[in-house]
């Protein structure tokens, strides 16, 4: 029964009889792990509030091959996400629409090291920004590169249809399930991506979130690639998000 140590993302937890939980993290070494927290339930547990989503832990756990969940030993806060969530409703949804993304786009035990520093950095960048604008424009950020580190971004660059180049100064079009036309083989049908969209979406690749927290983005333009960010989630996972109704009603026309 091997003992594992890393540092971690708390993503979400479910009830497991009286007294325990299910835990699901994000690992830095060992990719999306799913464990039980023995106890975790009781009034006196010793995991307190280790277990809030995105609270970052250092995790220790004990793995038997031919079982599916880990049995969670020790999960002590390394830093936690209360102050951030508990500045406004808004960004408590924001976060918990995070947690929901990374839960469910990320394969279980495989380790992806940027995606792990994707998450630090983009709570780092949350926590130091707290304009409420700023916040939808963080959460743009964090989409794209998400589905980008899980292979599900379109290569805007190249008509997937006929595999020439689209140039930077014109529009690609999406079809449903996200990929990408030039104007010949789309017959200007299905989502545009016009060149200021392509703009934003190439700062979002090249920038570090504090630096693009700090870019003066039109909301239509971050309001276009929230949707199309998320016809491509719906798209990959068949069904919606349950956090996304109520972000979206939060968002006054954000998302």
């Amino acid at each position: 029964m091997p003992l594992q140590t890393t540092q971690a993302y708390v993503l979400r937890t479910y009830t497991l009889a009286e007294a325990d939980k299910i835990c699901v993290f994000l690992t830095r070494d060992c990719g999306k792990v799913r464990g039980v927290a023995h106890g975790a339930r009781k009034m006196k547990s010793r995991f307190g509030s280790a277990l809030e989503p995105l609270t970052e832990v250092a995790l220790t756990y004990f793995f038997k091959e031919g079982r599916e969940l880990v049995s969670v030993s020790t999960c002590d806060i390394t830093r936690s996400s209360f102050y951030i969530a508990s500045r406004s409703y808004e960004t408590a949804s924001a976060l918990a629409y995070m947690a929901e993304l990374l839960s469910e786009f990320l394969p279980d035990n495989e380790p992806n090291e940027r995606l792990y520093r994707l998450v630090m950095a983009a709570l780092a960048a949350i926590e130091a920004t707290p304009e409420a604008d700023k916040l939808w424009q963080l959460l743009r950020y964090f989409e794209t590169w998400l589905l980008r580190l899980t292979g599900y971004f379109p290569d805007l660059a190249q008509c997937a249809a006929c595999q020439t180049g689209i140039e930077k100064n014109v529009s690609a079009f999406l079809t449903v399930e996200g990929s990408p036309r030039c104007l010949h083989c789309s017959s200007g049908r299905g989502a545009v991506v016009d060149t200021e969209m392509r703009h934003v979406i190439s700062e979002i690749f090249r920038a570090h979130p504090h630096e693009f927290a700090t870019q003066l983005i039109p909301a239509k333009r971050l309001q276009q690639i929230g949707e199309m960010n998320y016809q491509i989630i719906r798209h990959a996972l068949e069904r919606d998000l349950r956090s996304r109704a109520l972000l979206k009603q939060l968002a006054l026309g954000q998302l």
